[in-house]
């Protein structure tokens, strides 16, 4: 390819960059899926009142044991639901008290767990359009010296191999990122599965 057309090229990628970038309130979120920043118990939690925030689950021993080990996502969800059911069975005559205290745990950790991940996808979103507007100047810079006759050809050679390199990482930087934004959803998933677990065991 010559470099004239390779500028045009990485000129125009760089474009695509910027308009495929999701219009959402914050202006970091790199995901195309929709960022919500607060999880609400409601939506999970159709049990007796529960409130995570003041909930002492971690003083039960036995429910920070089962809450530690059920919030693992390698752990398959039938295996947990069969844990929750014979945490359940256990309980006896402590099961809806001690059930609740299961939920608030669950809560309060895949919550601040899915916190982590937005703060660690929103400074990828940070660093990722730092780098896009990086390129797209880099790239702009190589057209400037091209476009000069008597630029040096050495030099051009050196600066379209850097901005190709450049380019190559913000590309493979945006496809892991697309494995990133799944899981917050996978988070969501594995706390919609719990609840309901314990939930068809308070009966």
């Amino acid at each position: 390819m010559k470099l004239a057309a390779m500028t045009i090229a990485i000129l125009a990628s760089g474009g695509a960059m910027a308009a495929a970038e999701p219009r959402t309130i914050d202006p970091d979120w790199p995901c195309q899926q929709v960022k919500v920043g607060e999880l609400s118990i409601a939506s999970f939690w159709n049990g007796p009142p529960v409130d995570p925030a003041t909930a002492d689950w971690r003083q039960d021993a036995a429910v920070a044991a089962l809450v530690g080990t059920i919030t693992q996502r390698r752990l398959p969800m039938d295996q947990a639901a069969q844990r929750i059911a014979d945490f359940a069975k256990a309980a006896d005559k402590d099961k809806p008290r001690e059930l609740r205290l299961v939920f608030a745990g669950v809560f309060d950790v895949l919550n601040r767990e899915r916190e982590t991940v937005l703060n660690g996808l929103d400074r990828f979103g940070q660093r990722q359009k730092a780098l896009a507007a990086t390129l797209r100047q880099e790239a702009e810079d190589l057209r400037t010296i091209q476009s000069n006759g008597s630029a040096d050809a050495a030099k051009v050679s050196e600066l379209t191999e850097h901005v190709l390199w450049d380019q190559q990482f913000f590309e493979t930087r945006r496809q892991s990122l697309r494995y990133a934004c799944d899981v917050p959803t996978a988070i969501e998933q594995r706390l919609y599965g719990l609840a309901k677990a314990i939930q068809d065991n308070l009966d």
